[in-house]
């Protein structure tokens, strides 16, 4: 009689494991579904605002007839703090003839580091160009090889590009200027840079 009893109860505990295996894996499976959902209608909204920013920009660029150069933030000063990861911000060029845009590569830009200035003179030119994660350092105004393409939105004749600035950890305070122009390969014939502008980035004092 206890035997029997015992068995009973063992095939009891037993069903009652499978159970608790079963509904572990199906509220495992919900989990995952879900999971995935949210992130999916994340990514698509993340998308679509990156989308409508750049429709934002260019229209307002190409709207701009008294300017060939554009630059957010428009006063040109980018305040970072040390260990700040991607920071970005966006410049931008028009074709000199008005020609359109149609590859990537039609208009580029490059980057000069103004060595004058106080985080070139106590960094050095090799620290300052890794805090640039998506963009080439031209080593000077006779470095043609240097381009970076206007890569992240494009329309008619406006081409704009998204930089991105990681500063690491335990960077000094201290200003680095950063002068940027042109070159236009929707006209064979244009040989010399167009006129750019310049940026400022000013690294502050890591938060707490």
């Amino acid at each position: 009689m206890l035997e029997r009893k015992s068995k009973k109860a063992a095939f009891e505990m037993s069903m009652s494991t499978v159970i608790i295996i079963v509904l572990s894996v199906v509220f495992l499976i919900l989990g995952l579904v879900l999971l995935r959902n949210v992130f999916g209608v994340a990514t698509d909204s993340i998308s679509t605002i990156d989308d409508k920013l750049k429709t934002q920009l260019t229209t307002l660029f190409a709207d701009d007839e008294s300017s060939t150069v554009f630059m957010r933030p428009e006063d040109g000063v980018l305040k970072i703090r040390a260990d700040t990861a991607e920071f970005g911000f966006v410049i931008g060029g028009k074709t000199k003839n008005g020609n359109d845009i149609v590859n990537w590569g039609d208009m580029q830009y490059r980057l000069i580091l103004d060595k004058s200035s106080s985080c070139y003179t106590k960094l050095g030119e090799s620290t300052i160009k890794k805090w640039f994660t998506n963009a080439k350092i031209a080593s000077g105004d006779q470095d043609t090889a240097s381009y970076n393409p206007l890569n992240w939105a494009k329309n008619g004749d406006v081409g704009l590009a998204r930089i991105q600035l990681t500063i690491p950890k335990g960077t000094v305070i201290c200003t680095q200027t950063v002068l940027f122009d042109f070159i236009d390969k929707t006209d064979a014939t244009l040989t010399q840079p167009l006129d750019g502008a310049a940026f400022s980035i000013q690294i502050l004092r890591r938060a707490f």
